[in-house]
């Protein structure tokens, strides 16, 4: 019998390892910072602020000075008032703190439209009766010592009333929030140049919508307010420069019917505030994007022709009260002078300085015996920008709704992010008789 031989199994071939798949480690891609500015003045914050700017009336008869909290304003507008004394209306938005402010003073219905312009929350204590005609019959959202609000006040008993009227940031917003004012507006954007880098940039996103009820509420509120015109009266008057007839001031105008109905409808009533979006395109979710419009701005104002301006001086009416802004190259800043002394900040005993000056002519008128005046903010006329040692010619515009705003050569200029002072002096006799620059008459 045959032996059946055993079958060996098949050798198999050893199998190579599959070589091991390398996974590429993947960096996440890291989203964009946001870049909050303060819409007032064009500087960075850590984040987005839409806080309503509060225009506070700020004395500046002498027993007034040195005032307290100028140096925490986002922007000073400095115009006549009764007896050729200036008063200063003191812009606070990006500021947050209990500084000491003041001293608080009256309104006026130009300073309401110069509030107004802003969409700021007026703040006084006292008032023309004009003035009070237009907040009290529009329902303005206003905060007054004398009338509706004396809890974020207090007197100071060191100086003698009325000079001697406080207030601060936190007790201002405190008392707005009690009374349900609007606490988020929508606030004009402006272009800005950085001081260090010259780079262009828009303000930051100032209303997300969380509280856009509030808003449009307050918007209908002003829209609707009927404007107030005061009664002139033409008892004698003392010697001014100021001119005093409507005749006059319409002579000194383009001599268009609608320069001429602003002249007599607006010059003591503020411009009621629109429902208009001051937002740039360019911004979305709160992040700040550089816009065309602004990169557009950038090249226009440097190609604008600009001369030295190191030294200013500034006379509104008396010559007993002078103004000064003197360049300073180590801070790129101007340092504001009065009477040849530096205008002091009494919280921190250092001069007030600014980025911006802009002198503006305006178009005053005396209204009374007691010499109250109106101011035609509607009307623009000659301007000048000081910034960076250097003065830039132009003019100025106030659209209904909008801030005042420097132009030249038909394009806004960029301001130099900081602090803005706007010095609004009589067109009367001119513009130039109220300027000095580097020891020269202006001209």
């Amino acid at each position: 019998m045959a032996c059946q031989s055993e079958s060996k199994p098949e050798a198999v071939a050893p199998v190579a390892p599959a070589p091991e798949q390398q996974t590429e480690a993947l960096t996440p891609e890291l989203e964009p910072k946001p870049v909050y500015t303060a819409p007032l003045t064009g500087e960075m914050q850590e984040q987005s602020d839409a806080a309503r700017p509060l225009a506070v009336m700020i004395n500046n008869a002498p027993a007034a000075r040195p005032q307290s909290g100028l140096s925490e304003a986002d922007m000073v507008y400095e115009v006549l008032a009764e007896g050729g004394i200036t008063r200063l209306i003191a812009v606070y938005q990006s500021y947050h703190g209990d500084a000491t402010i003041g001293p608080v003073r009256s309104i006026r219905p130009y300073l309401i439209g110069i509030g107004d312009s802003l969409h700021a929350l007026l703040v006084h204590a006292g008032g023309s009766t004009d003035a009070y005609a237009i907040l009290q019959g529009g329902g303005r959202e206003h905060l007054d010592e004398i009338t509706n609000a004396s809890a974020p006040f207090w007197r100071d008993s060191s100086r003698k009333a009325p000079h001697n009227l406080y207030t601060n940031e936190i007790k201002l917003r405190e008392a707005a929030a009690k009374k349900g004012y609007a606490e988020k507006v929508d606030i004009p954007a402006f272009p800005f140049l950085s001081a260090s880098t010259g780079e262009a940039a828009l303000p930051d996103s100032t209303n997300d919508g969380s509280d856009s009820s509030l808003t449009t509420e307050t918007t209908k509120k002003l829209e609707s307010t009927e404007l107030i015109e005061p009664t002139e009266t033409t008892g004698a008057q003392g010697t001014t420069e100021i001119e005093r007839t409507d005749k006059a001031a319409a002579q000194s105008s383009s001599g268009s019917a609608s320069d001429a109905t602003a002249s007599t409808t607006t010059s003591s009533s503020p411009d009621s505030i629109s429902n208009r979006s001051t937002l740039s395109p360019s911004v979305s979710n709160g992040t700040l994007a550089k816009s065309n419009s602004t990169a557009q701005a950038k090249a226009n104002g440097s190609a604008i022709s600009t001369q030295s301006a190191r030294q200013i001086e500034l006379r509104f009416l008396l010559k007993s009260y002078k103004v000064g802004y003197t360049y300073n190259d180590a801070t790129g800043l101007y340092t504001r002078q009065v009477n040849g002394k530096d205008h002091i900040d009494l919280n921190t005993n250092k001069p007030l300085t600014t980025a911006n000056v802009i002198v503006l002519a305006g178009s005053y008128k005396v209204l009374d015996d007691i010499g109250r005046l109106s101011l035609n903010l509607n009307a623009g006329g000659q301007a000048l920008l000081f910034q960076q040692g250097k003065v830039i010619r132009g003019e100025w515009k106030h659209d209904k709704g909008d801030a005042i705003r420097f132009y030249s050569e038909g394009q806004e200029v960029p301001l130099i992010a900081g602090t803005t002072y706007y010095n609004i002096v009589p067109d009367t006799p001119s513009f130039n008789e109220h300027l000095t620059i580097d020891g020269e008459k202006w001209d």
